[in-house]
């Protein structure tokens, strides 16, 4: 089954929520809007995330 994920960036915290191919929600997080804290976040799912998405914006 394919995973997706969309993050909202922001200063401090960043919005994460990683849904299937049908668009029903796997998990919602916030989290630290380093890129070692994000890379934390996606190898503990425990399940492959085909595509990440990004916001589009200035950060």
């Amino acid at each position: 089954m394919e995973n997706y994920a969309g993050i909202d960036v922001s200063l401090e915290l960043s919005s994460v929520c990683v849904v299937d191919a049908q668009g029903k929600i796997l998990k919602e997080a916030k989290v630290t809007s380093e890129p070692n804290a994000l890379v934390e976040f996606f190898e503990t799912l425990g399940f492959a995330v085909k595509r990440i998405g990004l916001e589009a914006g200035p950060l």
